[in-house]
């Protein structure tokens, strides 16, 4: 846990870390998925999905990768 999600963790509880983790990161290329909380991010009262840019941790090149929260 990095320092932002310990701090949002404190201010918000462990429902931060909860929900964070049912939010996914799909690569577009591999398909590879990770979620928010372990690529060190936090997604909390979110809706919707949207797309990001970064590198995927799996196949290591750079993609629009989807965010979408799992059923």
């Amino acid at each position: 846990m990095n320092g932002t999600q310990r701090f949002f963790t404190w201010l918000f509880g462990a429902g931060v870390e909860r929900e964070s983790r049912e939010w996914m990161v799909e690569c577009v290329h591999c398909h590879h998925t990770d979620s928010v909380w372990d690529l060190g991010g936090i997604r909390y009262k979110a809706s919707g999905t949207k797309r990001s840019g970064g590198i995927c941790r799996h196949c290591g090149r750079f993609s629009m990768r989807k965010v979408y929260r799992s059923p």
